[in-house]
């Protein structure tokens, strides 16, 4: 339900045309992080070799750190990683993460249709289609 909620939706990539069939979840809570990339391990049963991660960042907060806890919570090693994106400064009210905001992308059209199913599947069997 976290992907449902919060992971992206197949998309067209307008420059050629075709859909995009990738898994990405965008969370700053940790413990969100952990628990989708376990479940992609365990019941999708992903190619480990085909995840990426991405970190969304502010200028205040030390990019090395924030790739070392990513790739700690998410089990991404740091070479799977995409560039990090830093931020342009926050509005002075905001309070931004101090973990940044991390993302989980993994491409891999079989496993995008497979987690559509069992979301699919779930919202049938809570009579909600």
């Amino acid at each position: 339900m976290l992907y449902a909620c919060e992971g992206t939706k197949a998309r067209t990539d307008k420059r050629y045309s075709r859909l995009i069939y990738s898994i990405e979840l965008t969370n700053s809570n940790p413990k969100i992080i952990k628990v989708f990339r376990l479940f992609l391990d365990k019941v999708i049963k992903i190619d480990k070799s085909r995840i990426k991660g991405e970190l969304f960042y502010y200028p205040d907060l030390d990019e090395k750190k924030l790739i070392k806890f990513g790739a700690k919570i998410s089990a991404i090693p740091p070479s799977q990683f995409n560039k990090s994106i830093c931020l342009k400064a926050k509005n002075g009210r905001f309070k931004a993460n101090p973990f940044g905001t991390f993302k989980i992308r993994y491409s891999c059209k079989n496993d995008f249709l497979k987690l559509q199913d069992i979301i699919d599947n779930i919202w049938r069997d809570a009579g909600v289609v």
